[in-house]
């Protein structure tokens, strides 16, 4: 009986065994394969470049067809790329050296937790969406610069804490108008709130909800929210609750004295995915393209040069 016992004792210890085997081969294949992903990007582009890779592998990912030999391909062909709907004739011709439209991300390294390539386990920042932001924007006419510096290599530099990231994106704000007269600056995040929170679903269309947050800490913080208004009231014409609404706060300037059109938008939520973010962005394009031409008489018949 005793014999009986310790055999099946022994049995019983070998499947763990074998489990625990199974378990860290499974692990260590993941991040293996994820950290030669990593490394392509890191060996071959710079921050803005491996960026505008990310980004096509993002809207790739859209249409199914990322594959590790895709990845390759990009790579080896250091090619431009560009997030724009393949199913329309994009006849726009930007020039984004003169951007009038700069989005940045306070918060830079906010992820989306579903990983847009499952098999290789990358999941998308908000500095990726900016891209993809970009190109809806590009898409409408409208000229873009996405910050492509790091807020952490500020931080270092200057040996400030995460509540230094403002003072960080600052910065990069000044710098950057030194030479461009930027009609609207966006500050783009990702909430932290639940999936039924952020999830909007629309003729059977799923899209990610934003908040906009607006800042009373200036004289001037009327003009942002007059702007912040536009976009929630425009938002909520055609896809009501798409907008979670206003959130003003008086605590922190968001950097929003520096223009009469900054904003800070919270976009989805942490298990957003990347087509929800990307719905959202299609329409949210659309809207700052009028409120562009409401507020600067661009005039909608020169839709292919950019806006001056």
């Amino acid at each position: 009986m005793e014999k009986f016992k310790s055999r099946k004792f022994n049995k019983k210890k070998i499947i763990f065994i074998l489990f625990l085997i199974f378990f860290i081969l499974s692990y260590f294949y993941i991040y293996i394969n994820t950290n030669i992903l990593n490394n392509y990007f890191n060996s071959y582009f710079s921050s803005e470049e491996e960026s505008n890779i990310k980004s096509r592998l993002l809207y790739d990912s859209l249409n199914k067809i990322v594959s590790l030999s895709d990845i390759n391909n990009f790579i080896e062909e250091k090619e431009e790329v560009l997030i724009i709907n393949k199913n329309e004739t994009n006849d726009i011709k930007i020039d984004n050296s003169k951007p009038i439209v700069y989005i940045y991300n306070t918060h830079d390294t906010e992820k989306y937790s579903v990983p847009f390539i499952s098999d290789y386990s990358v999941a998308p920042t908000v500095k990726m969406v900016s891209y993809i932001f970009k190109e809806h924007l590009n898409n409408e006419g409208i000229s873009v610069l996405v910050e492509n510096k790091k807020i952490k290599d500020y931080l270092t530099k200057h040996k400030l804490n995460y509540y230094g990231c403002y003072d960080a994106s600052r910065s990069y704000i000044k710098e950057a108008s030194k030479n461009n007269d930027f009609k609207i600056l966006i500050d783009l995040h990702r909430d932290s709130v639940k999936y039924k929170q952020t999830l909007y679903t629309k003729d059977n269309k799923k899209y990610a909800k934003v908040m906009f947050v607006v800042t009373t800490k200036h004289k001037s913080y009327k003009k942002n929210l007059k702007f912040a208004e536009y976009l929630d009231n425009k938002l909520n014409q055609d896809y009501k609750g798409l907008s979670r609404g206003i959130y003003k706060r008086s605590d922190v300037i968001f950097n929003q004295d520096l223009n009469d059109n900054a904003i800070l938008i919270e976009l989805g939520g942490v298990d957003n995915q990347i087509e929800e973010l990307n719905n959202t962005l299609e329409i949210l394009s659309k809207i700052i393209k009028e409120y562009l031409g409401e507020t600067y008489g661009w005039n909608k018949s020169t839709r292919k040069k950019h806006f001056t």
